[in-house]
């Protein structure tokens, strides 16, 4: 099929055109792409979550409620005491925290122990667990001044993250 000469130049140059416009479709998808992924996440957060409370009047042995660590994020759990007294008795002096792991059917585990000191009065405490495995998690007081019973706390703030 014999196109005229001025018929080929209007097919090149629509062609041409259809081509850079395909190119520059193609780049602006590129950067679009290029910059969903190299921009952080509107939703990224240094940690999975948090909640914060207050104990009043526990008795060793007192549990908190349990949170549901997902391991989401590469950070510890930490636990945070602020203003730490005891409820009667000689003053504040330690307090050791417990993290506890939920196994349903089998024992909990025992995550590890921190004595919390720097807390009492208006001062805070805490304790890093690190990393810990995808699991339900809840903390215990073991001791207070170092003692297994008989004593009595309240903490004006408690905070855990992970």
């Amino acid at each position: 099929m014999n196109q005229s000469p001025q018929k080929k130049e209007s097919i090149l140059i629509h062609e041409s055109k259809n081509l850079w416009g395909t190119r520059i479709a193609i780049l602006f998808a590129t950067l679009a792409v290029t910059s969903l992924v190299a921009a952080p996440s509107a939703s990224a957060k240094p940690y999975e979550g948090t909640w914060s409370s207050s104990i009043t009047g526990a008795a060793t042995g007192f549990n908190s409620r349990w949170w549901e660590d997902k391991n989401q994020t590469s950070n510890g759990t930490v636990i945070q005491f602020k203003s730490c007294t005891t409820v009667s008795g000689p003053a504040f002096k330690s307090v050791t925290v417990q993290l506890t792991r939920y196994r349903p059917v089998i024992a909990d585990v025992n995550e590890g122990q921190k004595e919390f000191t720097a807390c009492a009065g208006t001062g805070t405490s805490s304790g890093n667990w690190g990393r810990v495995q995808a699991a339900e998690y809840r903390f215990a007081l073991m001791k207070i001044n170092g003692n297994t019973s008989g004593h009595w706390m309240s903490v004006s703030g408690v905070t855990v993250t992970y």
